[in-house]
């Protein structure tokens, strides 16, 4: 596996599904097929792609024509799970049809023509091996955001149809508001219960649509079966859940026939990633001692906090950089979102008992600001009075060693997650930070991260509406600065611009 995927694969964490039963197989049989209980070991998860690597090439049909060659002799028995990666066309066996599909896989990448190729198959977001035909459209209804800057992030704004309406009217409007044309996007509702109605008119006007959204519990539990047999097809990818990005990425990238945009964003995303993982190995273990310095992320609200866990994107991304995890034992089992909230008391245990040192409340910024003025999520004067309630109800109970500040959750998972440990390594490792890059002040460390902030933008098609600095700081005109972390009054690592977000565009 490329070194790139071990270091940020090591940090993600996936759900355990029903386990399966360990057995062996004759070369010339078949199998019962079951579904895996963890991801295989490479960022594309279509059946096929078997050297650990993101693409599907002729390299894979010739590995899986060395393991036919070889299972007669070599490989007589062997545990079919192990290898269900080289079974390309999922009928429980690995012989020469498995090279041939692969082999049409490759050639279609290059003729755009894919009828040959038909049905493949690939692993979802709930571990579940899913079918996709690749000859139907590949128009897209993206349900929430993360799916959406998924496929914006391949380079897929073009395949585009609709959304939920937390995207065309709701809370992540800004985000996108000179991005999409919302007039002629079909608006489906609820991203938890989208309406079947208006995705089968959807899919009527474009001769077939795909919904692309993440864990079936959550969105559309019921879209297989109701639009089974029709034209329309359901991508469930990991976009955010339990810190699997890149496997969505690359996944839905093959899916949708956009495998350079999933690589060119990749480069990127890691270029970003590597730089921070060097800054957390030049940190001195003082700084993040197990039992001396925790911390935890949780999403704040003026009454109270959802503590997250090994759940969320937010949790893995913390956690990459490697501090004392003071949420985990604190959750005991449970494993953290938006159920698990906790008052001042629980800061307080988790201060005394878990080595809690530093705490990130996450909310809505940098996009959240349909509501304008100082009631967005995304407003100064919002992110100072949040961190005002909770400091005054901590710092009454003379936790005199926490440190706190808020960020956004909109930078905290989904293909935006690289910025967030950017964002957390900053704050966190400040020194080391600036050690780094070689900077003096905190406005030269915080350029450098305008620069992520800035090829983030501009790689999902947003840069028009947003930018790092914004009009009112010498930035992009006509683009919305953000406001990106909050320490306290006077604390120069702040990232707080003031923008007045109450445009009458985003109304």
């Amino acid at each position: 596996m490329d070194k790139k995927i071990i270091a940020i694969a090591a940090v993600i964490v996936v759900v355990a599904v029903a386990a399966v039963a360990v057995f062996s197989m004759s070369g010339n049989g078949s199998q019962e097929l079951k579904d895996p209980t963890e991801y295989p070991a490479t960022y594309m998860t279509v059946l096929g792609n078997v050297n650990s690597d993101v693409v599907i090439n002729e390299e894979d049909a010739i590995e899986i024509q060395k393991f036919v060659d070889a299972k007669e002799t070599e490989k007589p028995y062997f545990k079919y799970e192990d290898y269900y990666m080289y079974d390309a066309n999922r009928d429980g066996k690995i012989d020469q049809a498995d090279v041939d599909k692969v082999k049409l896989m490759v050639a279609a990448q290059k003729t755009g023509n894919w009828s040959a190729v038909g049905t493949v198959y690939y692993v979802n977001v709930d571990l579940h091996v899913a079918s996709y035909d690749m000859t139907k459209n590949n128009k897209v209804i993206t349900l929430i955001a993360p799916p959406l800057d998924t496929v914006l992030a391949i380079g897929g704004k073009d395949l585009v149809v609709g959304t939920d309406n937390r995207i065309t009217t709701g809370k992540f409007h800004a985000e996108y508001y000179k991005t999409l044309d919302f007039d002629n996007l079909f608006d489906v509702g609820s991203c938890n219960e989208p309406s079947t109605e208006v995705i089968t008119n959807a899919s009527l006007k474009y001769g077939g649509v795909n919904i692309v959204c993440g864990v079936q519990d959550t969105y559309g539990p019921t879209l297989e079966k109701t639009f089974k047999g029709t034209d329309v097809q359901v991508i469930r990818i990991a976009s955010w859940e339990y810190g699997g990005t890149l496997y969505g990425l690359h996944t839905l990238g093959f899916l949708l026939k956009k495998v350079d945009g999933a690589l060119d964003y990749y480069e990127g995303y890691c270029s970003i990633a590597d730089e921070v993982e060097k800054i957390v190995t030049e940190v001195p273990a003082s700084k993040k001692a197990p039992g001396k310095v925790g911390a935890a992320a949780a999403y704040g609200y003026n009454e109270e906090l959802s503590l997250l866990g090994e759940y969320t994107g937010e949790f893995a991304n913390l956690m990459t950089l490697d501090p004392f995890d003071s949420a985990t034992p604190f959750l005991g089992g449970q494993s953290g979102g938006h159920g698990n909230t906790i008052t001042t008391e629980g800061v307080v245990a988790m201060y005394q008992q878990y080595n809690l040192i530093n705490l990130l409340l996450m909310i809505g910024t940098p996009f959240q600001v349909t509501t304008g003025g100082d009631d967005a999520q995304s407003s100064a004067a919002y992110m100072k009075n949040l961190y005002n309630v909770w400091d005054e109800r901590i710092g009454a109970e003379d936790l005199e060693n926490l440190n706190m500040c808020i960020t956004g959750y909109s930078f905290s998972s989904g293909v935006s997650e690289v910025l967030n440990r950017a964002i957390h390594c900053y704050y966190l490792y400040n020194e080391e930070f600036l050690a780094h890059f070689g900077c003096t002040t905190q406005k030269q460390a915080q350029d450098v991260l305008a620069g992520y902030v800035d090829w983030y933008c501009q790689s999902i098609g947003i840069d028009d509406a947003w930018s790092f600095y914004g009009e009112a700081n010498g930035g992009k005109a006509g683009t919305l600065g953000m406001n990106l972390l909050y320490c306290g009054e006077g604390d120069d690592r702040n990232i707080l611009y003031g923008l007045d977000h109450g445009h009458a565009e985003l109304e």
